[in-house]
């Protein structure tokens, strides 16, 4: 969300650029009736407030990533403790598969 408020604040704001400098250039011709000044002039505070706007939600995006951000099973997504990947019941299940792969011989007596 953050990147899509900054990337159309910023275009918005090339845009708006953009115009000032056509309008400036064709000045004295009735082309600049289409750029006017105050026309410009709000779309560069809507671009300067949508920008804005993209900062503090990444912002807000990235404190809350720290807040909530819990790790989970990578299968069932149930929270397990620090730096495991799996809960309890899948990490068995992987590691009996892994087991059976790689020890496919009989044991013998």
């Amino acid at each position: 969300m953050s990147s899509t408020l900054l990337r159309l604040g910023l275009w918005i704001e090339l845009a708006v650029v953009a115009l000032y400098v056509l309008h400036e250039t064709y000045a004295e011709t009735h082309l600049a009736e289409y750029f006017s000044t105050s026309t410009l002039q709000k779309g560069l505070v809507i671009g300067a407030l949508l920008v804005i706007a993209g900062v503090v939600m990444r912002l807000v995006e990235r404190g809350a990533r720290k807040v909530v951000h819990k790790n989970r099973c990578a299968i069932c997504k149930v929270p397990v403790p620090e730096g495991a990947i799996y809960c309890r019941e899948h990490l068995r299940r992987v590691l009996q598969r892994e087991d059976e792969r790689t020890h496919m011989t009989r044991t013998r007596h």
